[in-house]
């Protein structure tokens, strides 16, 4: 489309040969010269043109914008980032929160998804004895909802380790450089020596400049409580996370009396410890929910807050041209009805 730029030149060249041939047409009417520049009211030079020459500008804009021009441009964006931190260790498989706590964990996820508004990223990690980060922090809200659908329950809990993972997700934060290592925790089936970690995504780096009051971040961790694997200490995490302006709010999932199952072929009594999630909340200045309603979840973004940044996205800007073009149109011909009275 880009080749009809060159009927520019034709279109130019016709307009002025036609000038010269109506200004010719007209000086024939009149039997002596004098008589018709007496008569003839000549406008300025660049007057006469100015018209014309706005809709060959407008002609030339259309023409490119049929050729479908993308350009990188700068868009307002919500960096605030939310980490959904959900536990899968063998004891979420307890059915004392029907149907059991881990499905509990994952309806309570994607409810808050459900009620996230689009524009600001959501983030999904797992953590058993090792954590992952099943999706980096990304606008897609149905691509966090099908991963929340194939979360499994795993072995034992590293809370810390979590944390840590979750704060390394967030973009401008930082996170202690030990790698977390299972601890010596062998004498429940929920301590056992896990298998070999599944290779987590990476995460997102962030943007030359990017600070931590240039995104708002929180993560949301729900969970059984009770750490009993991982090196990193989870009241040390929260600390770190209060220092970084992250607030972590907690969801407890379990009765006080705890919960009984059959696990590997043998009834396994898992208790419920919400005094740990409490804790971690308090330090964060989060806030820490037993059975959180969709209310709830709205006010854990309306605490979030807001930045409100600018970031270059190749977006294709025909549009912006042929309205370009449109408002060099109309003032051609309003140029041209001020100046001469009539349209060119």
């Amino acid at each position: 489309m880009l080749w009809g730029l060159f009927l520019l030149p034709v279109f130019v060249a016709w307009y002025v040969f036609g000038v010269r041939r109506v200004r010719g047409r007209a000086a024939q009417r009149f039997a002596e010269a004098p008589l018709f520049s007496q008569l003839a009211i000549r406008l300025p030079a660049v007057r006469r043109h100015i018209a014309m020459a706005l809709y060959f500008v407008a002609l030339a804009l259309c023409l490119v914008a049929a050729a479908r021009p993308v350009m990188a441009i700068p868009l307002p964006v919500d960096k605030a980032v939310v980490i959904l931190l959900i536990d899968t260790s063998g004891s979420m498989q307890a059915p004392d929160v029907a149907p059991s706590r881990l499905e509990a964990a994952k309806a309570a996820a994607k409810t808050f998804v459900d009620n996230f508004p689009q524009g600001p990223r959501i983030g999904l990690m797992t953590f058993s004895t090792y954590p992952t980060l099943n999706v980096p922090p990304t606008p897609d809200h149905q691509a966090i909802k099908d991963a929340i659908d194939a979360i499994k329950p795993q072995e034992a809990t590293a809370i810390g380790d979590g944390i840590a993972a979750a704060m390394k997700a967030i973009p401008g934060r930082t996170v202690p450089t030990e790698e977390p290592q299972p601890g010596p925790f062998g004498g429940s089936p929920f301590g056992q020596q896990p298998q070999p970690p599944v290779q987590p995504t990476p995460a997102p780096q962030p943007q030359p400049g990017e600070t931590i009051d240039d995104v708002p971040a929180a993560i949301i961790m729900a969970s059984d409580g009770g750490q009993n694997a991982g090196r990193a200490d989870p009241l040390r995490m929260a600390i770190l996370a209060k220092t970084e302006k992250v607030k972590i709010y907690t969801i407890g999932l379990g009765t006080p009396g705890g919960g009984v199952f059959q696990y590997q072929g043998q009834m396994v009594m898992v208790p419920f410890d919400p005094s740990l999630l409490q804790q971690i909340a308090a330090i964060t200045d989060g806030k820490f929910f037993f059975t959180p309603t969709a209310n709830d979840l709205r006010q854990i973004y309306r605490d979030l807050g807001r930045s409100i940044g600018w970031e270059k996205r190749k977006t294709e800007v025909s549009a912006l041209m042929v309205g370009g073009a449109g408002v060099l149109m109309l003032g051609g011909g309003l140029v041209s009805m001020l100046w001469m009275g009539r349209l060119p």
